[in-house]
């Protein structure tokens, strides 16, 4: 639930102060994204040390064994996403996210200190388990912290800093010692259990442990203001929405309730396109599709570039979401991401057809632009979503049921995509990855409902309203929502 400004004499001061602490919180938050991007990145400059006959753990590794080491992080995801749901709501967002420093810490201990397969592999589970319970809290803990009038802004900022963390693997890891990243990588979330254990908690979830009197604390820092009266209103306004609050739900129970099945729709259509649009495979075969071209670059160079495109998107993103809506900015981000992928296949399709000589450098602006659009909304907004759409009592078995099936697509597309790179070609793959960018302009426009500037309450009324038009013979199940 987002907090909103306070309407009083001294407003443009509570403006400022309200803008200060949110945003600081935010970007400590970003530092756990960095963590996290740094545990999914890490392999990148790692892998072909580990295959090597000095490997850092003794001996070196198989094709095989490495494949595990990349995809089993996703299996510890999933065991993360499972306890996040019996924790969200005994501890909080907060503290479920410093304990995913900790998890992340102790994995790069494994790490630093394997001598085997199954050590790196246990470091790799830890790393998962850490990613699958804090990721999701860090929309949920934005999103409920935030003004509704910067939400979006705010949202975007962890997005944006975490990109940060792919940079740093790719620019900085190939020319660091194993065990001179292992220890760099670690102090992300150093930093970040440091920092963040100062930032204020949400107050609807101490409200719902009822914790009152923190929760006016809490709603005072971040209003910025230090007299009680002024957070009155707003602290009523939080204790009616928890009331409101159905609780503890399963996800049968959930399932039951129109607002929370068709926010699991839109969430559920969002990262399919996200999870089915390429930016796995592509960052994975990279230098291939760089190397269709006559322009060349080294592996380092190439991933740092692929790393720097990503960063003026993002920051444009956060600048533009809460101004031009978050529809408009998921059906540019389709629509740039569909062109380059179509125009990249359609270079590779003709290249042994036709002299394509005067337009080579084509393959590396059409990633450049590939990687600019899908990071413009495509990338950060199913996040956003997450922490936007589910009510307080079902915003944990959303992010369980979206983590996990995420997750189990991630460890295929690492596992068995590659197989389709020899059979299908590489224009057929570019060709099939645009088509699902351009579904995302039919997803922006017929599904997606645009939450700018509106408080949650807002939210889930619009999401009532739309499936009481469109399904008037489900009475019952209106009868159940959570308007919360």
């Amino acid at each position: 639930m987002a907090v909103e400004e306070m309407i009083s004499h001294d407003h443009s001061n509570s403006k400022r102060n309200v803008r200060f602490i949110q945003y600081i919180s935010a970007i400590c938050a970003g530092v756990l994204q960095i963590s996290q991007f740094v545990n999914l990145s890490w392999g990148s400059p790692t892998l072909p040390r580990l295959l090597a006959e000095d490997s850092p753990i003794g001996k070196p590794l198989t094709y095989d064994e490495i494949s595990w080491v990349l995809s089993v992080i996703y299996l510890g995801t999933m065991v993360g996403n499972t306890l996040l749901m019996v924790l969200l709501d005994k501890v909080g967002p907060k503290s479920i996210m410093l304990l995913g420093a900790v998890l992340t810490i102790i994995s790069w201990i494994f790490l630093g200190l394997a001598k085997s397969l199954s050590v790196l592999i246990i470091g790799r589970v830890i790393a998962g388990v850490s990613d699958g319970m804090s990721l999701p809290c860090i929309s949920i803990y934005v999103c409920e912290i935030a003004c509704k009038d910067i939400r979006g802004r705010l949202a975007s900022i962890p997005m944006f800093i975490g990109v940060f963390g792919n940079l740093f693997i790719f620019g900085a890891g190939p020319y660091l010692e194993y065990t001179t990243l292992i220890i760099s990588c670690a102090v992300f979330p150093t930093i970040f259990l440091v920092s963040f254990s100062f930032m204020p908690n949400s107050p609807y979830f101490l409200i719902r442990k009822g914790k009152r009197r923190d929760a006016e604390r809490s709603l005072m820092r971040l209003l910025g203001t230090k007299s009680k009266s002024q957070v009155e209103d707003r602290l009523r306004e939080v204790e009616e929405t928890v009331e409101r609050d159905t609780g503890n739900l399963t996800l049968m129970q959930s399932l039951l309730m129109a607002n929370f099945r068709k926010s699991l729709l839109i969430v559920f259509v969002a990262y399919n396109i996200i999870n089915f649009c390429g930016l796995t495979f592509l960052s994975s075969y990279l230098q291939v599709f760089l190397a269709t071209g006559s322009i060349s670059l080294s592996k380092e160079l190439a991933s740092v570039f692929w790393g720097l495109v990503q960063f003026p998107a993002v920051m444009l993103s956060g600048l533009l979401i809460d101004k031009l809506g978050r529809r408009p900015l998921f059906c540019v981000s389709s629509l740039g991401a569909g062109i380059a992928l179509i125009l990249e296949g359609g270079y590779i399709y003709l290249q042994g057809i036709v002299n394509l000589e005067s337009v080579s450098f084509l393959p590396v602006l059409c990633l450049s632009l590939y990687g600019f659009f899908i990071s413009l909304g495509v990338l950060p907004l199913p996040y956003i979503l997450v922490g936007e759409l589910f009510a307080t009592g079902t915003k944990k078995v959303g992010s369980f049921v979206v983590s996990c099936y995420s997750s189990i697509i991630i460890f295929a597309h690492i596992k068995v995509f590659g197989s389709m790179f020899d059979s299908w070609g590489l224009y057929s793959i570019c060709w099939l990855f645009g088509g699902v960018c351009f579904s995302g302009i039919l997803f922006s426009l017929l599904m997606l409902p645009e939450t700018k500037g509106k408080s949650f309450n807002e939210i889930q009324s619009n999401l009532s309203s739309t499936t009481k038009n469109t399904s008037h013979s489900h009475k019952g199940d209106f009868e159940m929502e959570n308007v919360s």
